[in-house]
C-alpha cells in the first residue's frame, strides 16, 4: 500500500472510531444521564475498555454495553450504601448520646408538628437524592474508584449475568444442605424463623456482593462453573461456619458476612 493511501485509510478509520464513539455518547446520556454525569474523558475510557471484547460493533452490541454499565452502577450503589451503614454503625453510639436532650420551650402543637413532619419527609427526600448523586460523582471523579467501576463494566460484558447465581444456586448441592439446616425444625425452633429468614436473605444477598467484588476485580465468570467456585462455595462455606456453631444474633451473622 502507498503511503498515501495508507495515510488516508487511517483517516477514515479514526473518524469512524470518532463517529462510533458519538453514537455510544449520544446513546449513554439517553439512558443513563440522569444517574450518571460523566465527562468525555471518562466515557471515552470505557468506550477504549469495551473496545477489544466487542466482536461485530459497537453499534450491533450497544444496548449491551449500557447493560454493562447500568450493572457497574447499581453495584456501585450497593458498595456506597454499604459504606454508608458502616458509618453510620460507627457513630450510632455517639450520635444516641444526645438523642434525648431536647431544648425547653421546643414542644410544638400536634397540628404543626404534622404539617411540619410532611414538609421535612419531602425535603429529607429532596436533600437524599440529591446526598446520593453528589457522592456518586465523587466516587466517579477518584481515579482509583473510577478505574474500579471500568473494570467492573468490561468485566460484566464478558460474563454471565449476575441472575445467572439465582438459577444455580438452588440446585447447588452446598445450599441445599445448609437451607435444609437453616429451615428445619431444630434450627426454627430454637432461634425462629424470623431470623432463619433474614439469615437466608443476607447469604442471597453476600452472593450478588461477592459476584460484582470480584467483577471489580477484573474477574471474568463466563461459565457456570466459574460462578459455583468462585461465588457459591466460598460464600456458603463462610456463612456455614458461622450458623453450625451457633445461631446468634442475625444482624451480628449478616455483619459477618
Amino acid at each position: 500500500m502507498r503511503m498515501k493511501d495508507k495515510l488516508l485509510a487511517n483517516v477514515k478509520a479514526v473518524k469512524q472510531g470518532d463517529n462510533a464513539f458519538e453514537a455510544f455518547k449520544k446513546r449513554f446520556f439517553t439512558v443513563m444521564g440522569d444517574q450518571l454525569n460523566m465527562t468525555d474523558d471518562q466515557l471515552r475510557q470505557i468506550y477504549v475498555g469495551m473496545s477489544p471484547y466487542i466482536e461485530t460493533s459497537i453499534y450491533a452490541e450497544m444496548e449491551d454495553v449500557l447493560a454493562a454499565i447500568q450493572n457497574a452502577y447499581h453495584a456501585l450503589v450497593n458498595w456506597m450504601t454499604e459504606e454508608t451503614a458502616k458509618a453510620s454503625e460507627k457513630h450510632g453510639d455517639q450520635s444516641d448520646k444526645h438523642s434525648g436532650v431536647r431544648t425547653l420551650g421546643s414542644h410544638k402543637s400536634f397540628s404543626k408538628h404534622k404539617q411540619a413532619n410532611h414538609s421535612d419527609t419531602e425535603e429529607q427526600k429532596s436533600k437524599g437524592e440529591s446526598s446520593k448523586q453528589d457522592a456518586i460523582q465523587r466516587y466517579m471523579s477518584d481515579d482509583k474508584s473510577f478505574k474500579r467501576f471500568v473494570t467492573h463494566v468490561v468485566t460484566n460484558y464478558q460474563s454471565l449475568p449476575k441472575q445467572r447465581i439465582d438459577v444455580l444456586v438452588f440446585k447447588y448441592e452446598g445450599y441445599q444442605h445448609l437451607e435444609l439446616t437453616l429451615f428445619g425444625e431444630s434450627f426454627i425452633q430454637q432461634y425462629g424463623f424470623r431470623t432463619a429468614y433474614h439469615l437466608h436473605n443476607d447469604l442471597m444477598h453476600a452472593f450478588h456482593t461477592t459476584f460484582d467484588d470480584l467483577l471489580a476485580k477484573g474477574t471474568v465468570l463466563t461459565s457456570d462453573q466459574a460462578i459455583q467456585e468462585q461465588v457459591l462455595t466460598p460464600v456458603l462455606k463462610r456463612f456455614e461456619a458461622k450458623i453450625v456453631v451457633k445461631g446468634g444474633d442475625d444482624d451480628e451473622q449478616a455483619e459477618s458476612l
